[in-house]
């Protein structure tokens, strides 16, 4: 299986960035996406704000694992879609240079991936926005003492 799409959710509360990589996209490989975000806190409802594009499982669709909520984007907002601004990082970083093949490429990336991948800070600072919790209805886990 040669992976060629990137998949990739950036966590607006704990800062965490999560990618799978797929030989395709389509709702079947949407579906496997989503149902591996929710392996990260089983018990969380997650909310996912994208875009529509075609291969993206709308919110209601029987598909959709049950802990899973979309926000849709509304169409041509790609600057609202919060991991479309880390894929300008990357296409910034690995840009204006000739790679022998695709495993360069991909090789190229991990760097620019991996930093925001172990810095939730830098995720935060990249993405950190009011308008994204208000609408996801989310807030930090807290710790309850009894």
């Amino acid at each position: 299986m040669l992976a060629r799409y990137l998949y990739g959710s950036l966590d607006v509360v704990s800062g965490q960035a999560r990618f799978c990589k797929f030989p395709s996209v389509n709702l079947e490989r949407d579906h496997e996406y989503l149902s591996d975000l929710t392996r990260v806190d089983p018990g969380a409802i997650h909310v996912v704000i994208r875009d529509q594009a075609g291969f993206h499982l709308r919110d209601g669709d029987p598909r959709l694992p049950s802990h899973v909520r979309i926000i849709d984007l509304p169409p041509y907002g790609p600057e609202l879609n919060p991991c479309e601004q880390l894929w300008d990082i990357v296409k910034d970083d690995i840009g204006n240079r000739v790679f022998q093949t695709i495993e360069a490429v991909r090789d190229a990336t991990l760097p620019t991936l991996r930093r925001y991948w172990d810095d939730a800070t830098a995720v935060l600072r990249l993405i950190g926005r009011e308008w994204m919790l208000f609408q996801a209805n989310a807030s930090p886990k807290t710790l309850v003492s009894h």
